[in-house]
Parts: C-alpha cells; structure tokens; sequence
C-alpha cells in the first residue's frame, strides 16, 4: 500500500467547498473522517463518498495522520480546534493540522500556537478555485509553514491540487487574503461594467464574447460566466456574505500594511450594502444585480462609514459572516 494510501485524514467542515474536497480524496483511496458543525451535512457527504462520520471534532482527529479543517471563519477554526470537543482533545502528538480555510494572518497564528502548545505541527494553507476546480482535484494549495511538515503531508495535499510553499506560518493565509482581495475587487469591477454595458444595449452574452476574445479572458471568467450570465439557472458556489468576510479581512491586512487608499475598501463598502440590501445569500456574481437595482436610486449609501468598524473587528474576530457548514 502506497504512503498516499497509508496517511488517515480528519476533514473538519464539510460545506460547498469542503464537501468535494472529501470527494477527492476519498476517490484517492485515503481513510476519512468527517466532521461538521451540522451534522445532516456530514452524513450526505458521507453518503456520497466512503468517509465515516464522527461527532465531534476530537472523535474525527482521534486515529488521523492529517487533520483538515475547512471552516467559514477564524472564530469556527479556533473554536474547532480548542473546544471542550475540540480536534486538540483527541488527537496524537505529532498530528499534522492543516487549516484550508480562509480567516487572515492574525487567526491563522493564533491557531499555529495552540497547535504548537498542544504538540501538532500546523500548517496554513488556504486553496484557490472554485467547486468544480475542487471536485477535479485542481485547486492551488498556498502552503505557510515548516517545509518538513508540508513535505509530511504533500501525499494529502497533492491529492487536492498544486501546492506552493509561500513562506512561513501566517504566509499561506496571507497570499489567501490578497487572493481574493483580487478576485473580488476584479468581480466587482466586472459586475459594474456588465451593468453599464447593458444599459447601451450589450447583453451578458455579448460582453463574455467580447472578453473571450481578447487578453482579459481567464480561469475565473470561463467559469464564472454562467453565474453572471444566467444567475437563475446556475447554484451558488460563492455567496456574498462570504465574499465580503474576504473582503473584510483584506481590508485589515491593507490597514496593518499602512496603506492610506485603498480600491479593495470601496469594494468592501459595496459589498456591505449589498449585504443590507438583502443579497448575502446569492452568489458573489450577484454584485451585478445589485449594480442594477441600485441604478439610479438617489442617495443611496448603505452604511456608509461600518466598513472601517468591521475590518478593524476582522483582527480579533475575523470576518462578519457566520458559519455556514
């Protein structure tokens, strides 16, 4: 039997994103154990995979080699981790945990050090791409950490997508946050433009014909475009709510780099009123509906001025969003 094979993998979260990754690696012939905060979602994922259900995250962690956590926020990895339940009551010393999550710098070394005081060695490495690019095993991999440790748990990690060692611990879930800092404020600006293009008579189509033609085209927009081409016909694979949490931690990041001005805050202060505006639960592509609900409205300005609160909250409590898995 291979190393590949031999490795034992705790998946903690098992929402949009963790669920196919579950998928993968139990089509890759890896032992797993699932946990989620709601429990009807783990026994589906199991229904559909060879993974085994544990009720806790301790009972998950108890026999595993690797210990993934795919969770909403830092508030849930932390509270999965260091709970009365948590994956450091049961698990062995030595455990490799592995966050795939996104929660920024400040949450991701505050985990690293109840790992390291509980004997596991800890990596951050957050994944970029969407639920078909993880369902394919193609996501990419941000590692931050020991090399050695990424070394231990390449069999686990490859089986994923590719991973790139970005430096040390805190580094994977920095390149994460400027990630997505990018391809939020790049989908923001894309809903706008879709928005005034159509108010010239373009069409959704035409517009994607347009760009697939020329040098923007790109992984995000080959496919995203049925998300803002035909949003009632195509699922959520990224909701807005989150989207923002992202957002929110890339505005933290900017205020620790010292950054003065900032194109990801107004994108942030969009998505706020997106937010309250009722929008949260629909794709991030439905920033483009809410480009043109808004047109045209008079005053409108949301909650103008919370955007500096929330980001400023993201150091302790990363993120607004609640956990969704």
């Amino acid at each position: 039997m291979s190393e590949r094979r031999r490795l034992r993998v705790a998946f903690c979260g098992t929402g949009r994103m963790g669920a196919e990754m579950v998928g993968v690696l139990t089509r890759q012939g890896f032992p797993v154990t699932i946990w989620n905060r709601t429990a009807e979602r783990a026994v589906a994922v199991a229904g559909r995979t060879s993974a085994e259900v544990a009720p806790t995250p301790a009972l998950a962690g108890k026999d595993a080699d690797v210990v993934i956590t795919m969770l909403t926020d830092g508030h849930a990895v932390l509270r999965t981790l260091a709970g009365d339940d948590g994956v450091l009551a049961g698990v062995r010393e030595g455990t490799i945990v592995v966050d795939c999550s996104t929660i920024g710098v400040h949450a991701a070394r505050e985990a690293a050090e109840l790992c390291a005081a509980a004997g596991l060695r800890f990596l951050d490495c957050p994944v970029s791409g969407s639920t078909a690019v993880a369902r394919e095993g193609r996501l990419g991999l941000m590692a931050g950490g020991d090399p050695a440790v990424i070394h231990a748990a390449r069999p686990v990690l490859a089986a994923l997508g590719t991973v790139v060692h970005v430096g040390p611990t805190g580094a994977g879930a920095a390149t994460k946050v400027a990630v997505n800092a990018l391809l939020h404020t790049f989908s923001t600006a894309l809903s706008e433009c879709l928005v005034t293009a159509r108010a010239s008579g373009v069409s959704a189509d035409s517009f994607f014909d347009v760009l697939a033609s020329g040098v923007l085209w790109n992984r995000f927009l080959d496919y995203k475009r049925p998300a803002f081409t035909d949003p009632a016909g195509t699922e959520v694979a990224f909701d807005l709510g989150t989207a923002t949490k992202d957002l929110g931690l890339a505005v933290t990041a900017g205020d620790d780099a010292g950054l003065q001005e900032s194109v990801v805050r107004r994108a942030f202060e969009l998505h706020e009123r997106a937010l309250d505006d009722g929008f949260g639960t629909r794709d991030m592509a439905a920033m483009a509906a809410w480009f043109g609900a808004t047109a045209g409205r008079a005053g409108h300005s949301g909650t103008a001025g919370r955007a500096g609160h929330s980001a400023a909250a993201g150091k302790a409590a990363p993120g607004r969003a609640t956990e969704r898995n």
